[in-house]
C-alpha cells in the first residue's frame, strides 16, 4: 500500500502541471497559470520543487520560516503561481520576482514615510521619519536609499533620517527596506519638476548563504565592520547594486557611504580599508579589503583580505588573506592563507597555507594543510592532508590521513595507503611497496632482527623493516679482530627481488662507519645479494656474496680483508675494493 502511496506521488509530481502560457517566455512567473487535481498527501516543499523544475526558476527562501513540511489541502486548483503562494502562505509574505528567481520573504509590516524633500544647487536633501502602517509607531534602524545614486542612510532610534546627495534631476524614487517589512518605494517630486528619472542602474540577485554572517561575526569583520553596513545588509538581503567604482578611507566612509556593503563595483580603491559587497575587476587598498560576497580578477591589499565570497584571479595581502567560499587562480600571502572552501589553484604564503576542503598546489614557509592536496604540497616543515595527496615535500614531516602518492621528508612520513614512495627516516603505513627509510612499520610488509658475520670478521646486528618492494636497514657491527675500530653503526636500503614465501633473494646497499671517536674514522660501502629460505613463519637463513668499497684512515691495512679487487695508499688514507660474503639468520615478524 505504501508502495502504490509513493509510485502514485512520484508520477503525480511529473504530471500534475499542465502549464498554459498566454504571454510567451516574457510573462511574469507569478502570472503564470497552473493547473492540478486534487494531490494525496504532498508537502509544500515537494510542490515548490516541482514549480521549480517545471517552469525552469528557482524559489529563494529562509527554510526556516517556512512550514516545508506541511500536508497541502486536497482541493483543486486553477490559477495564477502568486495566487497559489498567497493561498498557501498568506499575505504575511512578500512575493517578489527577478530574473531566474521567486523570493519568498517573511514581511508582516509595512512601512510607512513621512518626510520632506530639499533642492539647493542640484543639491537634495531629504529629511523625516519611517513608521510601522499599522501601529504608527516609529521604526529605528531601517534603510532608506535611493536605487539611481545608491545614496543612503538608517533611521535612528527615533525612526529619523536626514539624506543628502547631489542629484542633476530632482524627482528621485525613494526605496525603504527593513527585515520583517515589505520593501517600499515612493516617488517624490518638487513642484518644479514632475519628471520622474528613468532608473537606469542595475540590480541584480545573490541568493543568501551563511558566510556574511560568519565574515561579520569574526575577529576582523567585528573590529572593522560598522553597526549600520550590517543593518543595510540585513535590511537588504540578497539585493546588489552595481557601480563601476566606489573609493573608501574606511569602511562606511566611502563615496557610496553605508551602502558600498551592498554594492558590486568594476574598480574599488580603500585608502586605509573597505567593506563592499563584491569586486569584479580590481580593487586595492593600503591596509585591507572586506567583501560580502565574490572577488574576481585582481585583488591587493597591504595587510589583509577578508572575502566572504570565492576568489578568482590574483589576491595578494602583505599577511593575510581569507576566503569563506573557493579560490581559483593565485593566492599569496605574506604569513597566512585561509581558504574555507576549494582552492583551484596555488597558494603561497611564507608561513601557513590552510584549505578546509581540496587545494591544487600549496607552498609554504612553515606548514600546508588541506582535506586533499590534489598535486603538490611543499612546506620547510610540515605538510598535511587530512584524506588523500598527491605529493608531499617536507623539511621535517607529511601526514596524510588515507593516501598518498608520494611522501619525501627528512624525518617522518605517515599515510594508511601510499601508491608510490616514502622518502625519510621514519616512515609510516598500512599499505606502501616502496619504504625509503631507515625505520619503517607498515602493516602489510616485513620486519626482522637478524644477525650475520661478514668476511672481514664483522659481526652484524641489523633492524629491517618496510613494504613488499623496498625496505631499510639500521643496525650496529662488531670486529671480533684485534683493530682500532671495532664498533660500527650500520644502515641502509634492500629490495626484495625474490619475495617468495620460502625460498628469496634480497639485493641490499649498506654503509658502515666504524671509529674510536678522537682521530680514526673508517667506512665501508657494500653492494650485497642475498638468497634466503625460509623455516616456518618467523625464521630465515641467508647467505650471499658481496661487493665491497673501504675508505680507510692511514694505518689501518688490516681492518678488512676478503677478496682483493684494487688497493691504493695515498697521503690521505687507504681506498680499497674487495670481494666477500655475508651469513647470518633472520627472525621475522
Amino acid at each position: 500500500m505504501l508502495r502504490s502511496k509513493a509510485l502514485f506521488q512520484g508520477i503525480f509530481l511529473l504530471i500534475i502541471f499542465l502549464v498554459s502560457s498566454v504571454s510567451g517566455f516574457s510573462q511574469r512567473m507569478l502570472e503564470k497559470k497552473i493547473q492540478f487535481s486534487s494531490p494525496e498527501e504532498l508537502s509544500l516543499r515537494q510542490l515548490l520543487d516541482t514549480l521549480s523544475a517545471q517552469n525552469d526558476f528557482y524559489f529563494s527562501y529562509e527554510s526556516t520560516l517556512l512550514e516545508l513540511n506541511k500536508t497541502l489541502s486536497s482541493e483543486p486548483y486553477s490559477g495564477t503561481i502568486g495566487n497559489f503562494l498567497l493561498k498557501e502562505l498568506g499575505y504575511e509574505y512578500e512575493y517578489k520576482e527577478l530574473p531566474g528567481y521567486i523570493i519568498i520573504r517573511y514581511a508582516p509590516e509595512k512601512l510607512d514615510l513621512d518626510a520632506e524633500m530639499d533642492t539647493r544647487f542640484n543639491r537634495v536633501t531629504v529629511k523625516g521619519y519611517i513608521k510601522n502602517i499599522r501601529t504608527n509607531e516609529v521604526v529605528s534602524q531601517a534603510s532608506i536609499y535611493d536605487k539611481t545614486s545608491l545614496a543612503s542612510t538608517l533611521t535612528d532610534e527615533n525612526g529619523y533620517f536626514k539624506l543628502k546627495y547631489k542629484k542633476n534631476n530632482a524627482s528621485i524614487w525613494l526605496t525603504l527596506s527593513k527585515e520583517n517589512y515589505r520593501d517600499t518605494t515612493f516617488l517624490l517630486m518638487p513642484t518644479v519638476d514632475i519628471v520622474a528619472e528613468k532608473e537606469n542602474r542595475r540590480f541584480r540577485y545573490l541568493p543568501g548563504d551563511s558566510t556574511t554572517k560568519a565574515l561579520e561575526e569574526s575577529f576582523l569583520g567585528r573590529a572593522f565592520i560598522g553597526f549600520k553596513q550590517r543593518f543595510q545588509g540585513i535590511n537588504m538581503g540578497s539585493f546588489f547594486a552595481e557601480s563601476p567604482v566606489q573609493m573608501s578611507l574606511i569602511p562606511g566612509l566611502s563615496t557610496k557611504g553605508t551602502f558600498s556593503s551592498q554594492t558590486i563595483s568594476k574598480f574599488s580603491l580603500n585608502l586605509i580599508g573597505g567593506y563592499t559587497a563584491g569586486i569584479e575587476g580590481m580593487e586595492i587598498a593600503g591596509i585591507f579589503n572586506i567583501n560580502k560576497r565574490d572577488v574576481k580578477s585582481l585583488q591587493l591589499a597591504g595587510i589583509f583580505n577578508l572575502v566572504g565570497g570565492s576568489s578568482k584571479g590574483l589576491q595578494i595581502g602583505g599577511i593575510y588573506n581569507s576566503v569563506y567560499g573557493d579560490v581559483a587562480g593565485l593566492q599569496i600571502g605574506g604569513v597566512y592563507n585561509h581558504v574555507r572552501g576549494e582552492v583551484k589553484g596555488l597558494q603561497l604564503a611564507g608561513i601557513m597555507n590552510q584549505a578546509n576542503k581540496d587545494a591544487g598546489a600549496q607552498i609554504a614557509g612553515i606548514v600546508n594543510h588541506a582535506r586533499n592536496s590534489k598535486y603538490l604540497q611543499l612546506a620547510a616543515i610540515t605538510n598535511n592532508a587530512s584524506e588523500s595527496a598527491g605529493l608531499q615535500l617536507a623539511g621535517i614531516s607529511n601526514i596524510a590521513g588515507v593516501s598518498v602518492n608520494n611522501q619525501a621528508s627528512f624525518i617522518f612520513n605517515r599515510a594508511k595507503k601510499v601508491n608510490g614512495f616514502q622518502l625519510g627516516i621514519i616512515n609510516v603505513a598500512e599499505e606502501n611497496d616502496y619504504s625509503l627509510g631507515l625505520l619503517n612499520f607498515i602493516k602489510n610488509g616485513e620486519m626482522s632482527l637478524s644477525a650475520s658475520i661478514d668476511e672481514s670478521s664483522f659481526t652484524h646486528l641489523n633492524f629491517r623493516s618496510g613494504g613488499r618492494k623496498m625496505y631499510g636497514i639500521l643496525g650496529l657491527a662488531y670486529n671480533l679482530r684485534d683493530v682500532d675500530t671495532p664498533i660500527g653503526l650500520e644502515a641502509g636500503l634492500g629490495i626484495h627481488l625474490i619475495p617468495d614465501s620460502k625460498f628469496s633473494l634480497d639485493m641490499e646497499f649498506v654503509s658502515l662507519t666504524a671509529s674510536d671517536f678522537q682521530e680514526i674514522t673508517n667506512y665501508i660501502q657494500s653492494f650485497r645479494l642475498i638468497p634466503g629460505y625460509k623455516f616456518g613463519n618467523h625464521l630465515r637463513i641467508f647467505a650471499g656474496p658481496s661487493l665491497n668499497f673501504a675508505f680507510l684512515d692511514s694505518g689501518q691495512e688490516d681492518f678488512t680483508d676478503g677478496w682483493n679487487i684494487l688497493n691504493k695508499t695515498t697521503a690521505t688514507g687507504i681506498y680499497r675494493s674487495y670481494g666477500g660474503l655475508t651469513a647470518g639468520f633472520q627472525v621475522i615478524f
